[in-house]
């Protein structure tokens, strides 16, 4: 699959400086956690992770690796993005 895949989200979920990438971590079957720097828990438990690029344009979209995107089926599936409300900041993705 040449074809880059993006996860999109509101950019207020983002607070601080843009990272120019996140840690896609791959927590369990319906959720995702995004992270611009490693999370030691995250690191132990996650089923895998990959670096993703991150642009800013109106929206805050991910690259999906090709993977992620076809373990979760992002082409079928509806998600959510919320902001994690504690320490440390991530994007978590509920699908």
């Amino acid at each position: 699959m040449t074809e880059i895949v993006q996860i999109s989200f509101d950019r207020r979920l983002w607070s601080g400086p843009k990272p120019s990438s996140f840690i896609v971590y791959a927590l369990d079957v319906g959720h995702l956690a995004l992270a611009p720097e490693p999370i030691p828990e995250y690191e132990r438990t996650a089923l895998f992770k990959e670096k993703a690029k991150a642009t800013l344009n109106g929206h805050f979209a991910v690259e999906v690796p090709v993977r992620v995107y076809g373990f979760y089926r992002l082409d079928e599936s509806d998600y959510t993005a919320m902001a994690s409300e504690k320490k440390p900041k991530t994007i978590e993705i509920i699908l």
